[in-house]
């Protein structure tokens, strides 16, 4: 018996030992942190098969993203991208390289870094946001824009501007004080300070923006036209041309001629080709609420247009160069005032 347990202590001692002496070291298996560098403003898709694309989410050019993982046979990495909600999406490898480190560690990155703050740029790409107020007013009847809304109304039959949003999406708030920066994220928008519109342009913009009568105005102001790099009543100006422009293509005919039966991206994208050149449709992403309505077109523009007047802008040499967008919504119902 003291042999036999002698025999084992010596067994396990010897697995003991040659376990410990042939395992591998820990930090063996650690691999450096592989990052993602953006070259350009790419979409990132949740699913790159689909091409789906929910809040028009673009990589901000020479960042650097944490890779989750990659797709070798299709190229494409699966990045974290922060500051919305569902972070992990997918890029294509053309748009970017592979790093070894996320991390700034020359003074050369680092001035790259900081020359990618929000700033006024002359040339850029821009996201025009268009609702469809029947939509909207269906979900927020208290708005006051909303308690107005009658069928002979034009936003009843019309896009209506939600908003011009220079691009990539953290281009916002450009010298805006923290304070206002607080008011406006909490929805006080009465609180911000009125902007300064010229009579005419007050009188347009509250007939192709009805969230004027909410403020809406003030909130898109601080937030995206801040970083415009114009004054405001150009801005607006500018918003309000485009938007029109929309609105009186076969875009608009097709809007109108379909109120209360479904529309679908295709359509959309169609009457997008016929009015504004082929390929244009591209540059737009339909938008539905959670009960299948279209609340909003989203459309990728591109170019100089802050030194133009807003006569001279040309929505189709705007949408020719853009990105192409992906799509959140086949098809939807185009709501109808009741």
């Amino acid at each position: 018996m003291f042999r036999y347990l002698t025999s084992l202590l010596l067994l396990s001692t010897f697995f003991l030992v040659s376990s410990s002496a042939f395992s591998k070291d820990p930090s063996a298996n650690k691999k450096p942190s592989a990052c993602f560098e953006a070259s350009d403003s790419c979409p990132a898709y949740q699913s790159f098969r689909k091409k789906t694309n929910p809040k028009n989410i673009h990589l901000e050019k020479g960042k650097k993203y944490q890779v989750l993982e990659t797709h070798s046979k299709a190229n494409y990495y699966r990045i974290k991208i922060d500051g919305i909600k569902k972070s992990a999406r997918w890029v294509s490898g053309q748009c970017g390289n592979s790093v070894a480190s996320c991390s700034v560690n020359t003074v050369d990155e680092k001035n790259a870094r900081d020359k990618r703050k929000p700033s006024r740029k002359k040339t850029g790409e821009y996201l025009l946001a268009l609702s469809w107020e029947p939509s909207f007013c269906e979900a927020r009847p208290r708005k006051k824009e909303c308690r107005s809304l009658t069928k002979n109304r034009y936003d009843a039959s019309h896009l209506s501007l939600h908003g011009l949003w220079p691009q990539p999406r953290n281009n916002a708030y450009c010298d805006v004080s923290s304070t206002d920066k607080g008011i406006d994220r909490n929805k006080k928008w009465h609180l911000l300070a009125p902007v300064k519109l010229s009579t005419d342009t007050i009188k347009k913009l509250a007939f192709v923006m009805p969230g004027y009568a909410s403020n809406l105005h003030r909130h898109e102001w601080v937030k995206h036209g801040t970083c415009y790099g114009t004054s405001a009543d150009r801005y607006y100006q500018h918003a309000i041309a485009l938007t029109l422009q929309v609105n009186q293509s076969k875009v608009g005919d097709l809007l109108v001629d379909n109120i209360g039966k479904r529309v679908s991206l295709k359509q959309v994208r169609k009457a997008f080709d016929e009015s504004f050149g082929r390929g244009t449709g591209k540059k737009v992403d339909l938008r539905c609420d959670r009960k299948g309505r279209i609340s909003e077109l989203w459309i990728n523009l591109s170019g100089d247009v802050i030194e133009k007047e807003a006569a001279d802008l040309d929505i189709s040499s705007l949408l020719k160069p853009a990105l192409n967008a992906g799509f959140t919504c086949k098809e939807g119902v185009l709501d109808a005032v009741d």
